[in-house]
């Protein structure tokens, strides 16, 4: 490879590792065009991209970036899954799909500036989705006021059932 084609490489590779909010490195040797074409298109589907470089492109590519925590773990070959959108869904794409594909295999990761595991990833592809996770803050944000109103609407309700009993009961005499 000429000086100019790595050194575009290394600054295609370096602008989108800066734009990711989260990184996967995986094995993939062994696995067929079928199997990465499927996981390119999956990961398109979820707002991520799977990468391959040489390890040497990728290391001067991660250098002042949040990439450069995990630079021991570039040996061997070595994908780069960026996630532009959900990070939280691209892990639980890869969960799924190192089951199906066994040559899958999901190495380490990056968070904001959190570096992960094998085990972290696992445990972000166990938590729900975004959207359910607002929902959830949203329904915890409307509890109190609506046990407010609960608590407030009770005296009134008192009040009126106790008037409402006392002109049943002068009625009846």
């Amino acid at each position: 490879m000429e000086r100019k084609t790595k050194q575009a490489v290394v600054s295609e590779l370096g602008s989108r590792l800066k734009r990711a909010n989260a990184l996967f490195l995986a094995e993939y040797s062994g696995m067929k065009v079928a199997q990465i074409t499927r996981l390119r298109r999956e990961l398109e589907r979820v707002g991520g991209e799977f990468k391959v470089a040489k390890n040497t492109l990728l290391k001067r590519a991660a250098e002042g970036t949040d990439a450069a925590a995990i630079l021991d773990q570039f040996v061997g070959p070595n994908a780069v899954i960026c996630s532009y959108k959900d990070p939280v869904g691209i892990a639980k794409l890869l969960a799924g799909l190192a089951k199906e594909m066994p040559l899958l295999k999901v190495k380490s990761g990056i968070l904001g500036k959190q570096k992960l595991g094998l085990e972290d990833i696992t445990r972000l592809s166990t938590l729900p989705s975004r959207e359910v996770l607002l929902a959830k803050l949203l329904g915890l944000m409307q509890a109190p006021p609506q046990r407010m109103v609960g608590v407030l609407a009770a005296n009134i309700n008192k009040l009126v059932w106790t008037l409402s009993a006392i002109k049943s009961k002068k009625e009846a005499m």
